[in-house]
Formats: structure tokens, sequence, C-alpha cells
């Protein structure tokens, strides 16, 4: 392994930038994709269950798809690097996909779920494709911790800008556009044009501005070799499995758009509720670099969760009837949040380094393909959770909302992410003593870096 100079100016602006357009297309989908299906396409209560399952286990399946990405990924090889070829090859069809998911055809119920299901299987594909190698350049372009973590918070904060922008932005963008009165469906097709094209038009910019710094040795591992690595990675292993026990913390952002019509009465209140968590994920990423270069990692990690626990419960006692006091709230939870995005990212990076060390082998894709693939069994695992609870109290188009409603839903949303934060907790906990106990592993034991 060979570690040339350090990061210029140009390529963290463009690893950012990318980042930037790369979470203003994500955010648009994963916030207002059910929005769009449920109000203005709409479905029957029956089609709409039918949906859950269909989004659930799409990202199951492209859970999957992230690992076997990431043995791609570390098997490539390419005068541009393992991993800056992907970045090439899918801004564009990430656009269009982006757009279709929007652009749900006048069909029966039956045809528009199939065209549903089939374009978001394809994007969540394609997506994949430029998520892993993306994050997996924080592993390959630097090994400074500082540098690194610096980088991460950076990506990290373009992202909540990107939130911000797109939250903010987008409702009154889709209405402002929409064509046909008391239907936002054609606005929505339009705003997803706008955002597709400008968001993967600066991811585009990574390709040609970044390098991978950390050039890996020409021979090429077998995916035997590979799949060891994730076995012998247990450092890997508590991260992937602590973050997803903590899946609870995704449900606000799933089911935050639907939570404002139901509970508060207007989906503009989702608005002022993001506002307060994206508030709280900027500060958070800001000063992520001064917290982690005094706080362990998995500290750090382990304190988020159990902050994001216990702010949840106080939400629940509390209520939704003290808007102002619930804004405030979400502002505590995005803070949490922020610091827990960062350090999680950190983790796996030190995974890489950590397994490096031991076993002469640099396994970025794989190492980001696990953090890819929590992140969406997280989402899974929210979105079914949130059609669960949704289904539960009743709701759909049309419905009449009742007390009932409110109630169930504000459970839904404060005291699951408070267990499961919990949970995710007591496995991040044992962090720094798993890491001690792995210092005997060596190249043989894992099988050689390119044996099969």
């Amino acid at each position: 392994m060979q570690v040339q100079d350090g990061l210029g100016w140009r390529e963290r602006a463009a690893f950012v930038a990318g980042g930037f357009g790369q979470n203003m297309v994500i955010t648009f989908v994963t916030t207002f994709m059910l929005v769009y299906l449920y109000e203005g396409v709409g479905f029957s209560a029956g089609g709409v269950a039918v949906l859950t399952a269909i989004i659930a286990g799409a990202k199951v399946f492209d859970a999957f798809t992230d690992l076997m990405m990431g043995i791609i990924v570390d098997r490539a090889r390419s005068r541009w690097g393992k991993l800056r070829p992907w970045l090439l090859i899918t801004p564009a069809p990430i656009a269009l996909l982006t757009v279709l998911l929007f652009a749900v055809p006048g069909f029966s119920e039956a045809g528009r779920i199939a065209w549903f299901a089939i374009v978001y299987i394809l994007w969540g594909l394609f997506y994949t494709m430029c998520d892993v190698p993306y994050w997996g350049l924080t592993g390959a372009m630097t090994t400074g911790p500082q540098e690194r973590t610096g980088l991460i918070a950076g990506a990290r904060m373009a992202g909540t800008f990107a939130l911000a922008v797109v939250i903010l932005g987008a409702p009154p963008l889709a209405t402002a556009l929409a064509t046909v009165a008391g239907s936002t469906a054609a606005g929505w097709t339009w705003a997803a044009i706008l955002v597709s094209v400008s968001g993967m038009g600066l991811f585009a910019l990574i390709f040609p501005n970044v390098r991978e710094r950390i050039k890996v040795d020409a021979g090429l591992p077998s995916v035997k070799v590979l799949i060891a690595r994730v076995g012998a990675n247990r450092l890997l292993l508590r991260v992937l499995a602590g973050s997803i026990l903590s899946f609870g913390s995704s449900i606000i952002q799933v089911g935050g758009a639907v939570v404002a019509v139901v509970i508060f009465g207007d989906a503009n209140i989702f608005t002022l509720l993001g506002a307060g968590i994206i508030g709280g994920i900027a500060i958070a990423t800001l000063v992520a670099p001064l917290i982690l270069k005094r706080m362990a990692l998995h500290h750090a990690v382990v304190a988020s969760n159990v902050l994001s626990a216990l702010v949840s419960v106080v939400l629940w006692l509390l209520g939704f009837t003290h808007l102002w006091a619930v804004v405030l709230l979400f502002f505590v939870l995005g803070f949490a949040s922020g610091i827990f995005i960062v350090g999680q990212t950190a983790m796996v990076a030190e995974s890489v380094d950590w397994l490096a060390e031991r076993t002469g082998l640099r396994t970025e894709g794989i190492a980001f393909a696990g953090l890819t693939f929590v992140s969406k069994v997280m989402g899974a695992l929210a979105t079914f959770a949130f059609g669960i609870a949704v289904a539960l109290v009743g709701y759909g188009k049309g419905v009449a909302i009742t007390e009932n409603m409110r109630s169930g839903l504000w459970m839904a949303i404060t005291l699951l992410p408070a267990a499961s934060c919990l949970l995710g907790a007591a496995v991040f906990m044992p962090y720094a003593r798993t890491k001690a106990n792995g210092s005997g592993l060596t190249t043989e034991s894992a099988g050689g870096p390119h044996g099969s």
C-alpha cells in the first residue's frame, strides 16, 4: 500500500459538492415519495399495504446488493482506481429513474403498483452503484484521522444542507409547478426533474476531480477472501449490528410528512419540524470534528444514541400539543443524529485501517457496502414499522382523522425510536474491547491477502 500527498482543496470541494447533489436526490425520494404516492397518485388501503411491502422488500434487496457491490468494487482494477469509475457511469441513470418514480402513469391500481415496483428496484440498484464507491473514497483518499474526519464531516454537512434545501423547498416547489387544481401530482414530477438533474449534475463532478490516494496492491483478492474479511473484521460487524438496532431513529424521516398531515393537520408543519432536525444535524456536523478529537468514536456514538432515546421519551410524555417545544426537542434529536452519522462513518473507515494492518488488504468496498447495507436495512425496518403503524391506526386517503390515530402515530415515532436507540447503544459499548481483543489477527489467520 502506498499513500501519496494530502488532499487538495479541489478534491475536497468536488467530494463535498457531490455529496450535496447525491443527498438532494436521496432526500427527495425518501421524504416525499410516500406523499406523492399516497396523496398525488392515490391508492386504496390494500394498495397502500402492497406498496409498503414492496418498499420494505426492495430496501432489504438493495441492502444485499450493497454487499455484492462491495465485493465487485474491491475486485475492480482500472487506471482510474477501483472506486471512481462507478461515479462516472451512474449519475445519468439515477436522474432518469428518479423522474420515473415521480411520474407514475394513469394505469389501473395494479398497473401503477407494477410500474412503481420495477422503477424503484432499478433505482435502488443504480443508487447502490454510486453510494458504495462514494463513501469508500473516504477510506481511499486519506488515512489521516483528522483529515478523514474533516472530509466525512464536510460531506455530512453538505448532506444536511441538501436535506434542508429539499425539505424546505420541495413542497412549495411542487405546489407551484402543479398543473391541475387540487392535485400536486404533476408538480412533484416537475420537482423531481429539477432535483434529479441538478443533484446528479453535482455528483458527476467527483470523477474528474478526485483521486484515490491510497494505492492498492495489483493482486486480485478472491471472493472467498473478501467474504472472509467481513467475518474477521469484528469492529465492522459491531458497528453494523449497532446501527441496524438503531433503526427507529429513521422513522421520523420516512414518515414525517405523513405524520405532519395526520397529527398536526398540515403537511407544511413538516417543514417546521424538519427545520428543527436539520438545524440540529447542521450544528452537530460542524462541531463533530472537535468532539471526536477529544472523545473516542464509540463513546460519541453511544452518547448520541442515549440522548436520542431520552429525548424521544420526553416527546412521548410531552405530547404533540406544544408545537414549539416539539420543534426544540426535534433540534436535539437532529444534533444527536448528526454526531451518530459522522462517528458511525469514521468507525467504518477505522475498521478498514484496523483490518489492513493485520491482513495486508484494504477492503473499502465491502466495508462501506456494509455501511450502506445497514442504512438501507434501517430504512426498510423504519418504513415497515411506520407502515404497520399507519395500517393499525386506520389512516388512508379520504379517511377522517381521529385522536386515536394521532396518539397511535405519536407513540410510533417516539417510543419505538427510544427502544431501538438504547439497543443500539448496548451493542456499540464494547467496541473498544472488541478492538483490543482482535490484536492477534494476522494475514495468515485471515486466509492471506489475495489467496483463495
